[in-house]
């Protein structure tokens, strides 16, 4: 009997071995460790905040998009070469237009409802959420000298979506997690 599950325990092993051995392909990680420490202004606990302020439901129940507000992000003591902007943050699924945040705490009474933030460049094309680096289309600054800056301009906005009457007012903060990569 010992002699039997033993044999049955070495196929199994022998079977699931072979799976081991095999390999489709190679990941080849290639980067850099830079010296740069750019510092980002204007930060309070890691935070910039903007202020969106308050929009009557009557402007986004009309034209289903708020006034723009303008974000600046200015990074200073970098490294000369260019730097790129990236943003994660949750995405408004339900949004008839993709690269609209979601609020926090979207589906908490007191949230406003069927509403977002949009943020694009200062060229109004939509800046990306939770993409890889995109050089074509993340905002850039061009550093050119050592102990340089410059600054990211974005502008945001309030957007809404679905039946006017299934939009309601309420709490509509947002957040979107930044960094600043160097290429």
């Amino acid at each position: 009997m010992k002699m039997k599950s033993l044999c049955l325990a070495m196929a199994l092993i022998g079977a699931t071995c072979q799976y081991v051995n095999a390999a489709d392909g190679t990941l080849k990680f290639k980067g850099e460790v830079v010296n740069s420490s750019c510092t980002v202004n204007g930060m309070n606990n890691q935070e910039l905040d903007v202020a969106m302020e308050k929009i009557p439901l009557s402007k986004l129940t009309q034209d289903f998009k708020g006034p723009e507000v303008g974000v600046t992000i200015t990074i200073t003591g970098c490294e000369e070469g260019d730097y790129y902007l990236v943003l994660d943050g949750t995405s408004a699924t339900e949004a008839n237009k993709v690269n609209v945040l979601a609020l926090d705490d979207a589906d908490a009474p007191g949230t406003a409802q069927n509403v977002g933030i949009i943020l694009t460049d200062r060229n109004d094309n939509p800046v990306t959420l939770d993409q890889p680096l995109n050089k074509d289309n993340d905002p850039v600054v061009h550093v050119t000298s050592a102990n340089g800056g410059g600054t990211f301009y974005l502008k945001a906005s309030y957007y809404a979506w679905g039946q006017a009457a299934n939009i309601k007012s309420g709490i509509a903060d947002a957040t979107a997690r930044f960094t600043v990569i160097q290429q």
